[in-house]
């Protein structure tokens, strides 16, 4: 039955459409009311989460450190280059501040040249550090016209100095810093000195003033206590430069353009000659530089270093005919690495074969990297070394032959406690699991056992090794601790990658789920990831 339009009562109709309006805006006007309570109920509930993090704050371990922790951390970032700490750390809360103005955070001063205001940034580290020892490291570049004026603020301070740091683009401004420390600097230590690229006109410069370091000798003689001497260039140092007293050298030798610098071996023979009290020498081309020795020093020609205790020489294959010439009867840490991409043998194996015969060192740490030399050159090193605990080998030849000659308790290097090798993709992984078993007490019987206890191998590193099975890493695990990392930041491949096997670590790590033998040797912390 259809409604008739004449039938319907308009008023009524417009009447209830102005009572459901009417309800609509009492509804609206409720729902205001309740948004604005949950509005002002979450503004509350902010102040509350507010208050929560304040009082998270006042108990975390950073709000809780003791000042002198907190200052020891400062400082560990300022030498990590964050030379602007201990200005950043001071504006972040009040526990901070107060480690802040501990004088030992202030006491690295980083001066740079090329910045704006260096002569009162100075006067601003120098104020803050009241009396504490300094490292003064100086950053010169193409704006000198400050440095007269912050050597004079530098200076009063110079009877503070513990480590003076000088990096320029050119030596000009090194040997002005050099010459003005003419006063006494009564607990200076250490000098380290950098100096971008250098020049020579002739080919054999060594003994050319015009490119020598002076006043370092002089500057000696007012520092009684002065020891370690780091170089930084491409240009050796030449005779009556250095200080007498240093037990401390390093010489690193880059050359990151230009031809190929020519060294030569005599006037490195003639420098060590007047440097009888050195302890530790370092002698180092980068990677990836341009830098070769001529071998010109006659062969009877020799330098005794009786204090010498660590040597490290790092270059390409020639850097190594150094070692003949030396004689190191205490010398017991002996580092050898090459710079070259694909080191050639040439007459590296009878360099080293030689230096152990004539100086009969007591090595207890031998480290090859890099080198190509002659497999039998191990068991010549090996009848070489009874004392020797630490083998580190990096991308080496070394067959498991070699490895025969040291098992059991009558076998070579008698001392051996730790090996590392990285890269040796000639050695089997069974060859370390008989040499570790050799030496454990358990596999003799009688008066041996008791001597081979303290012959044991405490520790084996295996890095990128091709032919050592996982099945091998497990038996070594349960002998003795089976490293598969890296040291860490102190180690050498740190800075270069050449070791990250991540991937194998992560792949081993996922299986020792499922092995038992590996889960139980990696909850005991044998197997060291």
């Amino acid at each position: 039955m259809s409604v008739m339009l004449a039938d319907i009562d308009v008023h009524a109709v417009h009447q209830a459409i102005f009572e459901h309006e009417r309800e609509i805006g009492i509804i609206d006007h409720e729902i205001e009311s309740l948004l604005q309570s949950v509005r002002r109920l979450q503004f509350q509930k902010d102040l509350h989460h507010a208050e929560i993090r304040k009082c998270k704050g006042k108990i975390t371990l950073a709000s809780r450190l003791p000042p002198e922790i907190l200052a020891y951390i400062f400082e560990l970032c300022v030498l990590d280059g964050r030379t602007r700490t201990p200005l950043v750390v001071s504006h972040v809360c009040s526990a901070w501040r107060i480690a802040s103005t501990i004088p030992t955070v202030w006491s690295h001063v980083y001066i740079n040249l090329d910045s704006r205001h260096p002569c009162q940034r100075t006067q601003l580290w120098l104020r803050n550090s009241r009396h504490t020892l300094l490292t003064i490291e100086i950053e010169i570049g193409a704006e000198t016209s400050q440095l007269k004026s912050t050597m004079e603020v530098l200076m009063a301070e110079i009877w503070r100095w513990k480590t003076l740091i000088i990096k320029s683009s050119l030596l000009d401004p090194v040997n002005q810093v050099l010459q003005v420390c003419d006063t006494p600097a009564s607990q200076l230590r250490t000098i380290e000195i950098s100096v971008d690229q250098e020049f020579l006109l002739e080919p054999d410069g060594a003994d050319d003033n015009g490119h020598e370091l002076l006043g370092l000798r002089a500057l000696s003689i007012n520092a009684p206590l002065l020891r370690t001497l780091r170089i930084h260039r491409n240009l050796l140092p030449g005779r009556h430069t250095l200080p007498l007293s240093i037990t401390e050298l390093t010489l690193q030798l880059p050359n990151h353009h230009g031809p190929t610098i020519i060294h030569s071996m005599l006037s490195i023979i003639r420098l060590l000659e007047e440097l009888s009290n050195l302890e530790v020498l370092v002698v180092e081309v980068p990677n990836g530089n341009n830098q070769t020795f001529s071998l010109n020093a006659q062969s009877g020609h020799t330098v005794e270093l009786a204090n010498l205790r660590s040597l490290t020489l790092m270059g390409d294959n020639n850097i190594f005919g150094l070692l003949p010439h030396l004689r190191t009867p205490f010398l017991t840490h002996l580092t050898l690495r090459s710079s070259l991409n694909y080191p050639q043998a040439q007459h590296t194996s009878g360099w080293i074969y030689e230096f152990l015969q004539e100086s009969c060192p007591p090595i207890t740490l031998l480290e090859l990297r890099d080198l190509a030399v002659d497999p039998i050159l191990y068991s010549q090193m090996f009848d070489r070394l009874p004392l020797l605990e630490d083998l580190r080998l990096h991308d080496s030849d070394i067959l498991d032959d070699m490895l025969l000659q040291l098992q059991g308790p009558h076998g070579l290097c008698p001392m051996l406690k730790r090996l590392d090798l990285r890269w040796c993709g000639r050695l089997s992984g069974r060859a370390l699991v008989n040499l570790v078993r050799s030496r454990l007490s358990s596999c003799v019987d009688g008066d041996e056992s008791v001597l081979l206890a303290s012959k044991s191998i405490m520790e084996v590193a295996l890095i990128n090794c091709s032919f050592v099975k996982e099945e091998d890493i497990v038996d070594l695990a349960e002998m003795t601790i089976c490293r598969l990392i890296h040291r860490g930041q102190t180690d050498f491949c740190y800075a270069y990658a050449c070791c990250d096997n991540e991937r194998y670590r992560r792949r081993l790590k996922q299986r020792s789920l499922f092995h038992p033998a590996l889960r139980q040797n990696y909850a005991a912390s044998r197997l060291v990831f």
